[in-house]
């Protein structure tokens, strides 16, 4: 009986803990402390940004990413973090109001023979040609 009770406590507790990981993701993604002097990267290098609330994580903070793949966590009422945080939303704004890109191919310059056709070409019916006579 005591077994049971035991395994049912260690089954509740390894439950809850993945249930709380799930729910809020895991602490170390989250800003513990807000630096004091930290370099400000041009808004330019900045892509996106997060808002870090209370309720996941110890501090409110904004969480910049640049380009670089590098987090940087500043104070919400950083003038700065504003700044940048309205040229992020206006470049997004501009990257969704345009038309979305038509991804293009390169195409492959193919050198003509004498006769005016694509060598390529030729090399296909030549391996054909080659492959049907072999059997």
């Amino acid at each position: 009986m005591r077994f049971n009770l035991v395994l049912v406590t260690l089954l509740c507790i390894i439950t809850w803990m993945s249930s709380v990981q799930a729910t809020h993701g895991p602490a170390s993604s989250c800003c513990l402390r807000l630096p004091k002097n930290i370099k400000r990267p041009p808004h330019k290098r900045i892509v996106n940004y997060t808002i870090q609330s209370e309720v996941v994580c110890p501090i409110k903070a904004i969480v910049f990413q640049t380009k670089s793949g590098k987090t940087l966590c500043f104070d919400p009422n950083n003038d700065w973090a504003k700044r940048t945080i309205r040229k992020v939303q206006h470049e997004k704004e501009i990257t969704s109001n345009t038309a979305p890109a038509v991804a293009t191919t390169k195409k492959v310059q193919q050198k003509k023979t004498r006769n005016g056709k694509r060598q390529q070409r030729n090399k296909c019916r030549r391996g054909s040609k080659r492959q049907t006579q072999g059997v």
